[in-house]
């Protein structure tokens, strides 16, 4: 009953607009009104734009990206793309493909093992309980080097300082079991 008095507003206000404005203000009140970005939220977009949406207006939205650059886009360029809002997942993922010396692949997979264990002390926030994967594999061999693969899930969102800590304290987890082992890295 509510929808169909607003469903008249919006149309006879299309209709009253420019043939070149309407469209792209309608787009505007879509993006607003569609609940999915608001200001304020850490987004990424399918064409590869990133960032803080600073301000939402009628006709475009300012994109604060990483490198601090303001990016003003017309809000008709993001009503269609497939967007990714950082702000509400709450899980993180941290991947990592190390590449060992052959003359090291006996060590693997004891290596292997120890790289779990130093996660899982360094990472309370880790996902272990089998409802996401935590993986450390040998995964073969590459031309001139052995290969070990890290996928961990994390409670953590995949923004800001926790984060970044956490994947630190993940890197240095790795490193610790390398260094225990002796193993050298490969260099390519």
């Amino acid at each position: 009953r509510v929808y169909l008095p607003l469903a008249v507003l919006v149309h006879s206000w299309y209709l009253l607009l420019p043939k070149d404005l309407s469209p792209k203000s309608l787009n505007g009140l879509l993006l607003a009104s569609s609940d999915r970005i608001y200001e304020g939220d850490k987004v990424k977009f399918g064409n590869g734009l990133g960032g803080t949406i600073v301000k939402m207006g009628w006709m475009e939205t300012l994109i604060r990206g990483p490198d601090e650059i303001m990016v003003t886009v017309p809000n008709a360029d993001l009503a269609g793309e497939r967007v990714s809002n950082l702000s509400r997942i709450q899980k993180s993922q941290v991947k990592q493909t190390l590449r060992f010396e052959y003359k090291d692949a006996d060590k693997l997979p004891l290596l292997v093992e120890d790289i779990k264990e130093e996660i899982k002390l360094a990472c309370p926030l880790l996902i272990s309980d089998g409802s996401r994967p935590f993986r450390v594999h040998f995964t073969g061999f590459g031309s001139d080097h052995c290969e070990v693969r890290v996928n961990a899930h994390f409670n953590i969102k995949p923004v800001g300082d926790e984060y970044w800590d956490n994947r630190q304290r993940v890197i240095l987890a790795i490193q610790k079991a390398v260094k225990k082992h002796g193993v050298e890295f490969a260099i390519t």
